[in-house]
């Protein structure tokens, strides 16, 4: 064993006596201190600090744990679940100075009343298109990152019947062992795919026939976490799970795929394909030179037009047979593509979210703008595709993921899209989705010089910023680095 194994296990040893409490009562993390200005804290750092509005609660510290998204200065923007920001000029004056009231103390700004929300100032600022997008780094992708669909784990009585993953009309695919596709790359004149449809049974009601596989209908992918729902009692005190979901999520359209894949000839193409709103993203490998090329389609009248040249194209270690695990992510308006540990591209490849003014956009309409949003029944109903032209591949361990998306409000009754949607109104058919376009709110939050705005992971119901205000530079007690108890969620904290 190392020394430094050594001296982390005598750490452990040492704190776990003062573990004595009740499991349920928190985890135990350990923590790193931030000195300003030497180590401060970075954008999505997991932090430690004390509750601004008490940091004591009878006699007992108050501390809570959040990841921090909100620098000392700017103004952060929510809207459409991603995070955008607006950044004074370089030696510019502030966007907003409080401490020239007198009457304000600066122990005050944390206040929620001093992060001037939707000031008309910065929701202008944000209409003309001067704020700018957040984009993940790949580590913080996927640690934020939830499960949409694992088709290693079908369930046995669906298996046949409302399979997710399925050839297309006349495609080669062929299921090969349950759970993967193998493809024998006889169709070389046009990419043939497999298509991912989100088919999810209804929650069965007491007292109600379970609903016929057949009409259950392709829905959009949601923001809904099992850990939120709840069960609730009727008039005649029966319990059933909580109907209401449907009309407070929100729809996610960014999205990560990922596949093993073992390639026999090296001949052909393999793509990934992820969909959002008016377009449709690939990464397409030539399994001969390993070139991996980057591809954006639009909707156009109802068609789905490829641009002649790549985003991009870079070489991979996907050349000629073997085995690789390959990872597609359109995350924050940007491609990111691993081939088992190595990212081609770096961070990724960026593109200008189409759902808001971009710099190319200054003399487009409002109309115009809200036109490109999604969802589109044409392409998010098919949210993720793999595909062969020509390719002699098997593909297993399929996995499709999907990003956090971040509300605006910490009230979980609250939408942003202020729309009260049935079930029916996120599944295909619906006339709902188009309204949507143009009904979707965002909040913009200043940052007050020396303090953080943090942000909890499960933004459906999380008690931060967003409800009580800023976190102050004095309050912040440092990185949360890993889990030490339990025993059994000892690990690092991401």
């Amino acid at each position: 064993m190392t020394m430094r194994r050594w001296m982390l296990l005598w750490a452990m040893l040492l704190v776990l006596p003062g573990c004595g409490g009740p499991w349920e009562s928190g985890d135990r993390v350990l923590v790193t201190k931030c000195n300003e200005p030497v180590m401060a804290p970075n954008r999505y750092d997991v932090v430690v600090f004390k509750f601004p509005k008490g940091p004591v609660d009878k006699g007992t510290p108050k501390n809570y744990i959040k990841r921090l998204l909100g620098l000392p200065g700017e103004i952060l923007a929510i809207f459409f679940g991603r995070v955008y920001h607006r950044v004074p000029e370089k030696d510019g004056e502030p966007f907003y100075n409080d401490l020239k009231n007198p009457n304000v103390s600066a122990n005050d700004l944390w206040q929620d009343k001093f992060m001037h929300v939707d000031d008309k100032a910065s929701t202008d600022a944000f209409r003309a298109g001067k704020f700018r997008i957040l984009r993940k780094p790949p580590g913080v992708m996927m640690a934020l990152r939830r499960i949409v669909y694992d088709n290693d784990f079908q369930p046995k009585d669906l298996v046949g019947k409302l399979d997710r993953w399925s050839p297309a009309a006349g495609s080669t695919w062929k299921a090969d062992k349950g759970t993967g596709f193998i493809c024998d790359g006889k169709q070389a004149e046009k990419y043939d795919f497999i298509r991912y449809s989100h088919l999810v049974r209804p929650d069965r009601i007491e007292g109600q026939v379970d609903t016929p596989l057949n009409q259950v209908k392709r829905m959009l992918i949601l923001d809904t976490l099992d850990y939120n729902s709840a069960m609730t009692t009727d008039d005649n005190n029966t319990e059933r799970f909580y109907s209401r979901q449907y009309e407070y999520a929100h729809w996610v359209g960014d999205l990560m795929l990922e596949c093993n894949v073992d390639v026999t000839e090296p001949k052909g193409e393999f793509c990934l394909e992820l969909s959002r709103g008016i377009h449709r993203f690939q990464a397409c490998f030539d399994l001969a030179t390993g070139d991996c090329s980057l591809y954006r389609l639009t909707l156009k009248d109802a068609k789905l037009v490829r641009e002649a040249t790549p985003m991009e194209v870079k070489p991979t270690r996907v050349k000629g047979p073997g085995s690789y695990m390959i990872r597609l992510a359109n995350t924050d308006a940007r491609l990111t593509v691993w081939v088992d540990r190595d990212l081609p591209f770096g961070d990724g490849k960026e593109y200008d979210p189409p759902e808001i003014r971009g710099p190319e956009d200054k003399g487009l309409s409002d109309d115009a703008i809200v036109a490109r949003r999604g969802p589109t029944k044409e392409n998010d109903f098919e949210p993720a595709s793999i595909g062969s032209k020509g390719a002699s591949v098997t593909i297993n361990h399929i996995r499709l993921w999907r990003d956090i998306y971040y509300r605006t409000t910490a009230s979980p009754h609250i939408t942003d899209h202020s729309m009260g949607m049935k079930r029916e109104d996120w599944s295909v058919g619906s006339t709902q989705l188009g309204e949507m376009h143009g009904r979707m709110r965002f909040v913009t939050m200043y940052v007050q010089p020396g303090h953080y705005l943090c942000l909890g992971d499960n933004s459906q119901a999380s008690s931060d910023s967003r409800e009580w205000g800023l976190v102050p530079q004095r309050l912040m007690l440092g990185r949360a680095l890993a889990v030490y108890y339990p025993i059994e969620r000892i690990g690092p904290i991401r």
